[in-house]
């Protein structure tokens, strides 16, 4: 019976991961492809909001997507099973950032500053959701 209990309390874990993962890229994809086109307003508390968006959504979800990707794959490191936010962190950021810092030297590439703060900001808002989030 405890087993069972268990097995559901991990599932409803892992929904709860992959629906913060779906929330994250769609919000993404939303202003990317949609909102950010359209926007011909002057607002630029506005136009700053959806210029750093691309960088923070995703920084909150692709943590969250290895955070139920890790422990899936065996690792026979311990500190990686017990600590899989902060490996599933480390992993984001260094994708993100790398992706951003490429930016630089990329024709079509636009580096900046704020995506990077923004990135850092969305990292951090993960880390405080995994650590609020009961069951984990």
């Amino acid at each position: 019976m405890a087993e069972h209990l268990q097995a559901m309390k991990t599932s409803r874990s892992i929904y709860f991961w992959f629906a913060l993962f779906a929330l994250c890229f769609i919000a993404y994809q939303q202003v990317q492809d949609n909102i950010r086109p359209a926007y011909t307003g002057g607002n630029l508390t506005i136009k700053y909001l959806l210029g750093i968006a691309p960088n923070f959504f995703p920084a909150i979800g692709i943590p969250a997507l290895f955070v139920v990707l890790i422990p899936q794959i065996k690792w026979t490191k311990k500190w990686l099973n017990e600590k899989k936010h902060i490996a599933a962190n480390l992993i984001s950021l260094a994708g993100l950032l790398s992706w951003e810092f490429l930016q630089i030297i990329t024709k079509n590439g636009h580096f900046d500053w704020n995506d990077v703060l923004w990135t850092l900001i969305g990292a951090s808002i993960f880390q405080v959701i995994y650590t609020i989030t009961p069951n984990k």
